[in-house]
């Protein structure tokens, strides 16, 4: 899975650098942590998932961008190891002013679910993928012209593991940095 994971993130940070070519084009990398309020239904309790969540937008105009969001969040329990990773495409719309940017995104994708346990010393997993979307936004603080915090981001995150639908909160906090391209660094 980590092989998929770097191997995404590196076609993704590839494939937006080919777009970055004018000055005016700009790309937003965000990087943080994340909480997640992940809902397995069925009866089952909701667990709390810490993790990561990192994002590139590539804007097209300083209000509108497409974004390509990657989470994962992880949970452990009674031996057993819960891994949900999301890799979710979507609009972004963001209201920029002197201070900072209020944002918010529409995003949509696929989830993937692993939990893994041993019994008896025998090591069982199972994994699942499912319909996956993100709706929500966020607050970026404007540090400098290169980098913004974002104080929080908020969003409903839906899954569709066993065809049965999963409402999740997530919640995340990190550092966005604005990289200029076709300008001297």
């Amino acid at each position: 899975m980590r092989k998929i994971l770097f191997a995404s993130l590196f076609v993704l940070a590839t494939s937006f650098s080919l777009f970055a070519q004018k000055s005016s084009d700009k790309l937003d990398v965000f990087g943080g942590y994340s909480y997640t309020r992940f809902n397995p239904g069925q009866g089952a309790s909701a667990v709390n998932q810490n993790g990561w969540e990192s994002t590139a937008t590539l804007r097209l105009t300083p209000a509108f961008g497409i974004s390509a969001d990657m989470n994962g969040s992880y949970h452990s329990e009674n031996g057993a190891n819960n891994h949900i990773y999301t890799y979710l495409f979507g609009p972004e719309f963001k209201m920029p002013n002197q201070k900072g940017a209020v944002f918010v995104h529409g995003l949509f994708g696929f989830a993937h679910d692993s939990v893994s346990t041993s019994v008896l010393g025998t090591n069982l997993s199972v994994s699942d993928n499912a319909f996956a979307t993100a709706l929500g936004g966020g607050y970026d603080w404007k540090a400098s012209d290169a980098i913004s915090v974002r104080l929080f981001q908020f969003d409903y995150l839906m899954t569709r593991f066993s065809s049965q639908t999963q409402n999740n909160i997530r919640l995340s906090f990190g550092v966005t940095f604005h990289p200029k391209f076709g300008r001297g660094l």
